[in-house]
């Protein structure tokens, strides 16, 4: 099986789409693709054939294409949760997701995940396109409609307390990277053991956290220290769950795990600036290192721990 995971990463989702430029042309396709935020707008819009939309709206979009921002006094004041409005994003989603987008996703043999956190439950909540395993480690709704489709992106992409929760169904759904910037829970728990896979993940953040020698003295700089750290951790666990599933398959898992070589944007690790000359960057990074890790290493497995 060929296995697509794509992280989150806002802005950075350029570098992803620029390996994606690479992989579609040495790869017949996925059977399964896995998507948390930035990544679950690209997971949807792979999963349709639409590549070259991407490139063109990470190679174009800006922030006002995306947010719009609100006033954060009266935000606190009124008591509503965000900064961003999300709306122009949603707008992107209903011009490039239409119905027949959504109709060859659903037609196809690709099973095809988002995920997100419920402010409610406290869980990973998965949307999918086809039927997944019952699993206590996140609960599941699934696709059904193209607007559930259109739900379940924005819930798996909404950053909290930076942008608008997702009502769906009475509860409310943020970004996915909260419990999982790379989700692989939802791929292990559904494919076998016993069978050969092949692994792609796209990660927009470098292996190893950025060690840096200056002092903090501002709000918003420790902040920014401190979701770096927190999108650290949690990216490691998420990989440790995919190498021990290929320490335990009794057939051969490649895992391609390509990754930039250092911080995209070490100013916004929310990946929240949308800049299209720094995106056309990542993008051709991206690139370049999805053949290397191809080209050089074509079993796989490096970077990788164990």
């Amino acid at each position: 099986m060929r296995i697509l995971i794509t992280s989150g990463g806002g802005a950075k989702g350029a570098f992803s789409v620029g390996a994606l430029q690479y992989l579609t042309t040495v790869i017949p396709g996925f059977n399964f693709i896995s998507g948390t935020s930035t990544g679950s707008l690209i997971a949807a819009m792979i999963a349709c054939g639409k590549l070259q939309t991407l490139v063109d709206v990470y190679q174009n979009t800006t922030n006002d294409r995306i947010l719009k921002p609100t006033d954060v006094a009266e935000s606190i004041s009124t008591g509503q949760p965000y900064i961003y409005d999300t709306q122009p994003l949603m707008d992107q989603l209903d011009t490039y997701l239409d119905q027949q987008a959504y109709d060859t996703i659903m037609q196809s043999e690709v099973k095809l995940c988002f995920n997100s956190v419920c402010l409610q439950t406290g869980k990973i909540t998965v949307f999918s396109t086809k039927n997944i395993s019952a699993s206590p480690l996140y609960d599941w709704i699934e696709i059904d409609t193209i607007q559930m489709m259109k739900l379940g992106m924005m819930g798996s992409s909404n950053q909290a307390a930076f942008m608008n929760p997702v009502d769906i169904n009475g509860k409310q759904y943020v970004d996915g990277g909260n419990r999982e910037v790379i989700p692989t829970k939802v791929v292990v728990q559904n494919v076998s053991s016993t069978e050969a896979h092949d692994v792609y993940v796209l990660s927009n953040n470098p292996v190893d956290l950025l060690q840096v020698q200056k002092k903090y003295d501002s709000i918003l700089d420790v902040l920014f220290r401190a979701i770096t750290m927190f999108i650290q951790e949690v990216r490691e666990n998420d990989i440790e769950t995919l190498i021990n599933f290929r320490l335990g398959a009794t057939a051969p898992v490649r895992i391609f795990y390509i990754h930039p070589d250092q911080e995209l944007d070490p100013q916004f690790p929310t990946g929240l600036r949308f800049d299209k000359f720094r995106m056309r960057g990542w993008m051709e990074q991206g690139k370049v290192k999805a053949q290397e890790i191809i080209s050089n290493f074509p079993n796989g497995n490096t970077g990788l721990v164990a």
